[in-house]
């Protein structure tokens, strides 16, 4: 029930003949407005939602006319579903002859007088407006209705019970009920007739993650909660409109999730009025209904319509309009022979800050031989604290719409790539780490492909999971085959072990199969973990090990995260070139019998052409090198005798390496000022250490700060990313 929508106040009228041109919209060859929305024929698709084969608006509706109540079932700020609905009323009452009696959810039974006098022109639309409640988006999304209604004369009923009630009862129970003087009792149902459990367990799935919002579980509290009393007022509300108008067909809009499945307020109606003829219409926006199809499993509604999510009117404050974006990705493709088996595929997310030529560089070295890895780019580029460019997967705000995006993106990827690589369909997983391992538990646990297999390692930011309600098992289809089964597994820190243990029950039980591992507390040992848990995702025989392996570690003056990374990637490449057991140790963590990794900076190792960093452009720029402080005087020597080497230029004559000294005339700010008078206004400055602390980084921006303005400054926290490349490793 997430949305409400903007509309236009010009509303789509239906040819009632058969012969009339099948399209919703305005008339054939009518000239519209470059501003106005696509006709509903292009905008929505429609499906039977038991058979699941696509059918027409127009048979839609022409079912929808022989019904004694049509439940229409929205997201309530979608500009496409409301269009539709206005549609859905017009053609109601041209073939009815306007026999249509409209009852909406969106005004509260107190209000009926003032409904009523507006109808019958008693009052002015803004004394209706200030004593009926409207909800918020009441002019663009459902002010159509109500006109519409005013100007053929028609009823309108305010269904839902007044929220004072609601609260009254759901705290005070029976007791409060049998106490409601008349004036109260006759807004509510005279009696409340219970849901059904599988309603409850949808409603509780709902809000899994919100332990304040589900109240008693017990069937008497139950009854008398805001829920049952919100569905039952309802269908009160609807079986009182037959008996009233017994010749009109009732029109009921409503949030999606009480007519779902049959549920909720249908179910109601049908308790107390066993033999109507009830119709569901479920309206989902997407973004590209052409594409869109219903779920596995039992029907949602006798009609889904997937309509196009154009607009939508104002939520926390913000209108929003839905565009499409791209989700990238860096493809590595391991050679094969022409005869061999298909490889499994690796898609990898990384951590929030990091990007997918990192997600390359960390696997391709340890995987790249038997799998492809299609490493994703985080979708929100953002500067982090050492002034490098990374990205990020969600927003807390918005974490249920960036994980619809991307379980989408991946699903396309995915499909992409098995269509035209020889890949094995029965071997794709999808991992990641820090918060995009939160995004790999959440799609095997959402929208998991069949056979998926999805590894978590170590992640941060998941307390959002538990906001989302989980795919129910008798929402979906039956149980897949074992080997079409999903799964994940979950590899954890100590402090995190408790939540993912009770995540990962909640799981099981829609049927995902799991498994939860804790970090290996040995440093040396942490890698081998990780790497084992995705070969063997991937159907990888474990790589050889040498027993009794010496080792080596790199250890860290500053715990970045890029420090750690990079670090990470240069103890890797030296245990895979000479096999020892490696790990990277945090500062306070013991090296025990181990043996340092040299990760020091030295001017000679970057004399090797391609070995310093280029300023990104299409034009080339100036590579700065900023020298730390307390250098040793020969190593001082040894990077400007390559900076007069024009070392850069030999590898491409649009690139300039200059060096910078921490004060004096070869100062960083001298050296820009005189690359300003150059006319070289395109530049990277990157200090020449292993990596340099996020406060370092923003002193070094404070001294820039004044060429901001008139320069294209690009930032490099450190040179240990090409230690190896530079030392020939």
């Amino acid at each position: 029930m997430p949305n409400r929508l903007l509309l236009a106040s010009a509303l789509l009228l239906l040819a009632a003949s058969a012969c009339a041109p099948a399209r919703l919209g305005g008339a054939q060859g009518e000239e519209k407005p470059h501003w106005a929305a696509p006709d509903l024929d292009q905008a929505a698709r429609v499906f039977d939602g038991r058979t699941r084969h696509e059918t027409t608006l127009r048979a839609m509706l022409g079912d929808l006319a022989q019904a004694d109540v049509v439940f229409l079932g929205e997201t309530h700020l979608d500009e496409t579903t409301h269009r539709l609905e206005a549609a859905v009323y017009r053609y109601l009452i041209e073939q009815t002859g306007g026999r249509v009696t409209l009852a909406m959810e969106m005004f509260e039974r107190d209000v009926q007088p003032v409904l009523d006098d507006y109808l019958a022109g008693r009052i002015a639309e803004a004394e209706f407006l200030e004593k009926s409640r409207p909800w918020g988006n009441y002019g663009s999304a459902y002010r159509p209705l109500i006109e519409t209604a005013k100007e053929h004369g028609l009823p309108v009923v305010a269904s839902n019970a007044p929220a004072g009630l609601r609260r009254k009862l759901a705290m005070g129970g029976r007791e409060a009920f049998e106490q409601l003087d008349p004036a109260e009792k006759a807004l509510l149902p005279p009696e409340l007739f219970p849901s059904s459990d599988a309603y409850w367990r949808r409603v509780d799935n709902a809000v899994r993650g919100h332990v304040q919002m589900m109240g008693p579980s017990d069937p008497e509290s139950r009854l008398f909660s805001a829920q049952s009393l919100w569905d039952n007022t309802m269908a009160h509300s609807c079986a009182e409109a037959l008996a009233r108008w017994p010749k009109n067909l009732v029109l009921h809009v409503n949030g999606g999730f009480h007519s779902s499945r049959f549920d909720g307020t249908v179910s109601q109606l049908l308790q107390r009025r066993p033999d109507t003829r009830v119709m569901t219409v479920e309206i989902e926006p997407v973004q590209n209904p052409s594409v869109a199809e219903p779920g596995a499993g039992g029907p949602v509604a006798d009609f889904v319509a997937f309509v196009e999510a154009r607009a939508r009117d104002a939520e926390d404050g913000t209108h929003a309009v839905t565009v499409g974006r791209e989700l990238c990705y860096r493809l590595h493709l391991p050679a094969r022979a022409a005869d061999a088996p298909p490889t499994p595929l690796l898609i990898w997310l990384c951590d929030d800050g990091f990007t997918c030529d990192d997600g390359i560089d960390l696997w391709v070295e340890r995987l790249g031989a038997g799998a492809a890895i299609a490493a994703l780019a985080p979708p929100y580029p953002e500067t982090q604290e050492d002034l490098q460019v990374g990205g990020r997967w969600f927003w807390p705000e918005t974490f249920d719409k960036d994980l619809g995006f991307l379980a989408e993106g991946i699903g396309r990827i995915s499909g992409y790539l098995l269509r035209h690589h020889a890949l094995d369909p029965s071997r794709v997983v999808i991992a990641g780490e820090g918060t995009g391992a939160t995004i790999a538990a959440a799609v095997a646990a959402h929208a998991g492909e069949p056979g998926l297999k999805a590894v978590a390692l170590l992640p941060r930011g998941f307390s959002k999971l538990r906001d989302l309600p989980l795919p129910l098992p008798e929402e979906g289809a039956a149980p897949p085959p074992a080997g079409d089964a999903v799964s994940l597994s979950v590899i954890a820190q100590a402090a995190d072990m408790e939540w993912w243990e009770k995540e990962l029950a909640d799981y099981r039980g829609t049927g995902l199969g799991t498994s939860l591992a804790l970090l290996a507390e040995d440093p040396w040992r942490r890698e081998r973990q990780i790497e084992a848990a995705l070969g063997a995702a991937l159907g990888l025989a474990p790589r050889a090990r040498t027993e009794g392996a010496r080792r080596v570690h790199a250890a860290l003056e500053n715990a970045s995260p890029r420090a750690r990374f990079w670090a990470r990637l240069h103890a890797l490449r030296a245990a895979a070139a000479t096999g020892t057991e490696v790990a990277v140790l945090l500062p306070g963590e013991e090296a025990r019998d181990s043996t340092p990794l040299d990760l020091s900076i030295r001017a000679a190792d970057f004399a090797r052409p391609g070995a310093l960093p280029l300023a990104p452009g299409p034009f080339g720029g100036t590579t700065v090198v900023v020298l730390p402080a307390g250098l040793p005087e020969e190593e001082r020597a040894a990077w400007r005798a390559l900076e007069e080497q024009e070392v850069l230029s030999k590898h491409s004559r649009f690139h300039r390496l200059r060096v910078a000294l921490p004060e004096g005339d070869k100062a960083l700010e001298a050296v820009l000022a005189r690359l300003e008078q150059e006319k070289r206004k395109n530049v990277l400055i990157v200090p020449a250490v292993f990596c340099a602390a996020p406060e370092e980084m923003r002193r070094l921006r404070g001294l820039a700060a004044e060429h901001d303005d008139d320069m294209t400054l690009h930032w490099c926290p450190g040179l240990g990313a090409r230690l190896g490349l530079a030392r020939g490793e």
